[in-house]
């Protein structure tokens, strides 16, 4: 069956026992996940997965580490052009992205909240979204569950997760070397070399190093900015304790020290009474013009970690145990208001601590029920100082207001899973967690130069602590009605837990705890594989229903507008999706294609949160964030068989995503149709030994707007698409 461009081989039916962990099979992280063979467009599923698929009962997006390659995607940012239902933009300068499932996920942008979605890297859970900065390399798949999710695994989520998994070490010598050049000088290195250490342990190291100016110009200083230069390092290392048991130890570090994104402001001269294009770029800009003047625009991150998953079969089923810890340290300056003035600019300063825990069992018996049941804990710590610089806004000296914070939570969760044979392809899923959560919360804004209070003195102070328990389930229906063919039916309900927002705000109240979020889910779909796995169709319609739904909102505070976190409290979201792949229907000629469609809306309004008045009301029926009514994307490739054993292919990709709300009460907070043309050409003998590619990603360079929303001084601030992007890449194999 193929999802989304990845193809998998089933090797069993869906009620089928574990296999058996022998040489070349690993079941690693928090769930069985699918082992690349020696071709690595190819993912070999045994039974255990296939039945993960099927007992899920819902939509299920996957992306093999071949396809990553062939669109060029390099950042986690990029999946989403090829997902449907999934949207990301990058809310600050930073390398991450914010991650949206079917509207659900982090609408702050400030860094001390998880998002209503869980991100996972090799089965290890992040909380925040430094945690997965410049992890997605030597990547085998990347797959993203949509509706709640916590109830086979990991944290209990509204919206869905996100998994990236790591190429596994292989059993024998091998790896690649990978080298590209493209636009504005940009130099990507990657390699991976496996080690057989002994017949029980095997090793993989990998790294990826990016490094290239920015695409973007300084107006007066012809200063650049949006280059990379980033640095990523993975140890893989598996023991095969015997043929039950099997541990993986990945020891893995990240660096980004790049130049931040800047973004354009076109109407702050008026605004603050200068000539045009003083402190802003001007309303006739082009698309690669910024105005960051003297702003110490930098990055400067680092992190890195160690988890451990080890599995062990029994007669009766599987024992999967993973547990992690990451480590993370950031100090960047954003130019976040797009002028050269000091009106809404950010220092971001923190230290991120993550421990985490899963383990499960699972196992199938009287050959009619599959059970699954797990635990789930862990532990984190965020310790920051955030800053915004604010002098020119304020008209004083030093008019910075910083919040010093330490926020620490503690998570813990059960979960069951069960599919039970009804009669004869007809399949009830029951699910069910208890989740328990403690939030810690200890700091405050400071007024460094007097302008609100006296210099030094506290705006605001909060040492807040809140536990909470909820549980969650699921109940379902599923029947196959052939061989590769089934319908499904399921009702869910998701809990996030609440939040608390770190940004450097005027008002007390915008700092205040945000409570927990609940959903109620309704899902039908179908999934298909017709004539030898050649056609592959699934399809799925959904109706959500929040409660608390946590979101940003633009307020009005003391002499500033600015962002807060709220809950809306009432909201809705219905849509469907449906995926193909066609596979040499057309001989040597594969399709993919998506789409899909949300009609998200609040359906109760609000003229204020915390006491604060919006800067533009929420009235019923308004639009909810990151949710584009509709979305698609199409992918074609041909392949030419040449002389002498050799291929080329040829690709073409478009993927377009309608315009979307991006923040609640603000009148400028939305982004523009966004649209992407690619083209691809590689040639290779068919052996796969080497293939060199050339490529053009946004070829009719559009200019969108991905981004935007109010500054602190009310002029409209957005960050632009990435413009056309030409390179070509080598790869061998040995």
């Amino acid at each position: 069956m193929t999802i989304s461009g990845a193809t998998y081989l089933f090797t069993s039916t869906a009620l089928a026992s574990p296999p058996q962990h022998r040489t070349g099979t690993h079941h690693p992280a928090h769930h069985h996940r699918p082992v690349i063979t020696a071709k690595p467009e190819t993912i070999r599923v045994g039974g255990s997965h296939l039945q993960r698929l099927r007992a899920t009962a819902g939509t299920v997006n996957v992306m093999s580490a071949k396809k990553l390659r062939e669109l060029n995607i390099t950042s986690p940012k990029d999946i989403a052009a090829y997902t449907p239902g999934l949207t990301a933009v990058n809310a600050t300068s930073g390398s991450t992205p914010l991650f949206s499932i079917r509207g659900i996920g982090l609408d702050d942008f400030t860094g001390n909240n998880m998002g209503g979605i869980g991100i996972y890297q090799d089965g290890v859970f992040a909380p925040y979204p430094v945690f997965y900065t410049g992890q997605m390399f030597d990547t085998q798949t990347v797959s993203v569950e949509k509706g709640p999710q916590g109830f086979d695994y990991g944290r209990s989520s509204t919206g869905g997760n996100i998994s990236v998994e790591s190429t596994r070490p292989g059993h024998h010598f091998g790896g690649y070397l990978d080298w590209g050049y493209s636009s504005y000088g940009t130099n990507t290195a990657r390699a991976a070399v496996d080690v057989p250490i002994s017949k029980t342990i095997f090793n993989r190291t990998a790294f990826s190093y990016i490094n290239g100016g920015g695409w973007q110009r300084d107006i007066h200083t012809g200063r650049h900015y949006g280059s990379q230069d980033q640095l990523g390092l993975r140890n893989l290392t598996q023991f095969l304790i015997d043929d039950r048991s099997s541990l993986l130890l990945n020891i893995h570090y990240t660096r980004d020290r790049g130049t931040p994104q800047s973004p354009q402001d076109t109407d702050g001269d008026a605004l603050n009474n200068r000539p045009n294009r003083t402190i802003s770029v001007g309303s006739n800009a082009r698309y690669h013009d910024v105005n960051v003047g003297g702003d110490r625009a930098s990055r400067d991150e680092n992190g890195g970690g160690v988890s451990i998953n080890y599995t062990h079969r029994f007669d009766v089923g599987t024992f999967t145990s993973t547990t992690g810890f990451d480590a993370f340290r950031r100090n960047d300056y954003d130019n976040y208001d797009g002028e050269s003035l000091s009106i809404g600019d950010y220092h971001w300063n923190d230290t991120s601590l993550a421990q985490s825990h899963d383990m499960h069992f699972r196992t199938t018996f009287a050959k009619r029920v599959r059970l699954s049941v797990g635990v789930y804990e862990s532990y984190d710590k965020i310790n920051g100082a955030y800053t915004g610089l604010r002098s020119d806004l304020l008209g004083i000296p030093n008019g910075n207001l910083t919040n010093h914070f330490v926020q620490q939570n503690i998570s813990t969760g059960v979960y069951l899973n069960t599919v039970t044979k009804i009669v004869r392809g007809l399949d009830f899923i029951a699910s069910g967690r208890y989740s328990y959560d403690d939030r810690g919360y200890h700091g405050g804004t400071i007024d460094q130069g007097g302008a609100f209070t006296h210099a030094g003195g506290a705006i605001s102070s909060l040492d807040d602590h809140h536990r909470y328990s909820r549980l969650t389930g699921r109940v379902g229906l599923r029947y196959t009605i052939a061989p590769g063919t089934l319908i499904y039916g399921t009702i869910s309900n998701g809990y996030k837990a609440g939040s608390y927002f770190a940004g450097a705000v005027s008002a007390a109240s915008a700092q205040s705890y945000v409570r927990p979020e609940n959903m109620v889910a309704y899902e039908i779909g179908a999934k298909t594989s017709l004539l030898n796995n050649k056609l592959q169709l699934e399809g799925s319609l959904f109706d959500y229903e929040y409660h608390n739904r946590q979101t940003l909102f633009v307020a009005e505070m003391p002499k500033t507008t600015s962002l807060t976190l709220g809950s809306l409290p009432r909201a809705r979201t219905r849509g469907g999706e449906l995926s193909g792949t066609f596979h040499n229907l057309i001989p040597n000629l594969d399709l993919n294609s998506s789409f899909a469609y949300l009609d998200a809306k609040a359906t109760r309004g609000t003229s204020s949160i915390n006491g604060l008045p919006l800067l533009s009301n929420v009235g019923r029926n308004s639009a909810l964030p990151f949710a584009p009514r509709f979305s698609w994307s199409a992918v074609a490739r041909y392949a030419i068989n040449l002389p002498s054993d050799y291929r080329m292919t040829l690709q073409a990709s478009y993927s377009w995503k309608d315009n979307m709300l991006l923040e609640l009460g603000d009148p400028n907070g939305k982004s523009s149709k966004i649209s992407s043309m690619g083209l691809r050409m590689e040639v290779g003998p068919k052996s796969g030994k080497w293939v060199a590619a050339v490529y053009v990603d946004n070829l009719l360079n559009r200019h969108g707007n991905s981004y935007s929303y109010t500054g602190n001084d009310n002029s409209r601030v957005q960050y632009i698409q990435t413009p056309r992007w030409i390179g070509g890449n080598i790869r061998y194999n040995f």
